[in-house]
């Protein structure tokens, strides 16, 4: 196999992996804010979970430019 369709996998796995983390982050926020009463954040969750089901590159982009995991660690790293 060469080194380009090896990349491309790699690429493809991490972009994966991205997204499933993603979705995994968005959904136990949407749980923890319904647990707490906050409906409406809750719900903005769950458009944006159902964004990035529907997989339209432009609205991915969009959610993970916003709520992508690498941002939310550099937040809490510096606090």
């Amino acid at each position: 196999m060469s080194h380009d369709a090896i990349a491309g996998q790699d690429t493809e796995l991490a972009t994966e992996l991205a997204s499933e983390s993603l979705k995994r982050m968005i959904y136990f926020t949407r749980r923890e804010a319904e647990k707490d009463g906050r409906t409406f954040c809750a719900y903005l969750l769950s458009l944006a979970m159902k964004a990035l089901d529907e997989e339209t590159d432009e609205i991915n982009a969009a959610v993970k430019s916003k709520f992508a995991p690498v941002d939310r660690t550099q937040d809490l790293a510096s606090n």
